[in-house]
């Protein structure tokens, strides 16, 4: 035999055997078919959605639309924020996809807020929507700062400073005699409309106390809580008896007697006139002592010595009238 045929032949062998040995097997199995989701849900905030004024304890209709194929039942959250959304505050979560949620609005006065709507599906991804601009809730005005009070005679006038917010639109007076009084539409004594800052009150009784307050109001009808209370005692100047009768020793002095009320911490000048008819002019009483001229304080029994007959000379008349005039002067 040829051996380079035998070798050959056994290459050829060796390879046949090779392939049958080393032949690779394939295997393949196939699932059920299943959900593949990276599609966040789609939101839409219809209202509010910016411009709106609501008042703490509306109750507002949060309305949205929210579509994914991998919603859960309660795919749906709520949220408010009150700083233009650099914050949120959670409003309702877990909620149904109904369209439409009744929210009453918390007492967090602001003008920056938006509402958010988010929805969560089956696999985690969120989608959400936010107002389309800021809405306000508009809680109560501060109330009125340095609240003063000035007693005059006849009136007392209340001032303040105006409102550093921009839709107070008037200010309300309360009165009582007694401190501590209830604030209600029974002790409101007068409305002042903004931008004016103060008010006379003239409806005074002579040595009566009254208390006061004030609030603010907005363009909404909210109302402040009361200013600190003040008080005052109302005084009106009045003469309230004058008398004379001439001396019955010679002298001709006329002694005049008279009362008056007015500011007890003020002072009064009192000048006193005499007519010897109804149809005279008054004419001021000269050569006088007493309580007469200025600094004279109210009080009862006040006395003024008139020597009338250095003034008139000789007369005689039995319509003579005395006259008492009370001017104020600076406390």
């Amino acid at each position: 035999m040829n051996w380079r045929k035998l070798i050959l032949v056994f290459i050829m062998f060796c390879s046949f055997i090779s392939q049958k040995v080393y032949t690779q097997v394939i295997a393949e199995g196939i699932s059920e078919s299943d959900t593949l989701d990276s599609q966040p849900p789609e939101i839409t905030l219809y209202t509010p959605n910016g411009g709106e004024v609501y008042l703490p304890g509306d109750s507002v209709s949060i309305t949205w639309s929210a579509t994914d194929s991998s919603f859960g039942s309660n795919p749906i959250n709520l949220f408010y924020s009150i700083d233009g959304g650099v914050n949120y505050i959670e409003i309702q979560t877990n909620l149904e996809n109904s369209g439409s949620y009744t929210w009453k609005v918390p007492n967090n006065p602001s003008e920056n807020v938006l509402v958010k709507v988010s929805g969560v599906d089956l696999y985690g991804l969120e989608g959400f929507d936010v107002s389309d601009a800021v809405f306000k809730i508009d809680g109560p005005p501060n109330p009125p700062q340095n609240i003063a009070l000035t007693v005059s005679d006849h009136a007392i006038t209340l001032t303040w400073d105006a409102s550093d917010e921009g839709d107070v639109n008037r200010y309300i007076i309360y009165r009582d005699t007694t401190s501590g009084f209830e604030i209600n539409s029974s002790s409101v004594l007068d409305t002042v409309f903004a931008p004016d800052t103060s008010f006379t009150d003239s409806l005074v009784v002579h040595g009566i106390t009254y208390y006061y307050v004030v609030t603010a109001m907005d363009s909404m009808g909210n109302e402040s809580v009361a200013s600190s209370e003040l008080s005052g005692t109302a005084y009106i100047l009045g003469i309230l008896s004058v008398t004379f009768s001439q001396r019955r020793d010679g002298s001709k002095i006329v002694d005049i007697y008279y009362s008056f009320v007015g500011n007890p911490d003020g002072s009064y000048k009192i000048t006193p006139y005499v007519r010897l008819s109804s149809e005279d002019d008054w004419v001021e009483c000269q050569h006088v002592t007493g309580d007469t001229g200025e600094g004279i304080k109210p009080g009862d029994n006040k006395n003024i010595i008139w020597e009338f007959g250095k003034q008139m000379g000789e007369v005689y008349s039995s319509r003579a009238q005395i006259k008492i005039e009370a001017t104020e002067q600076e406390p």
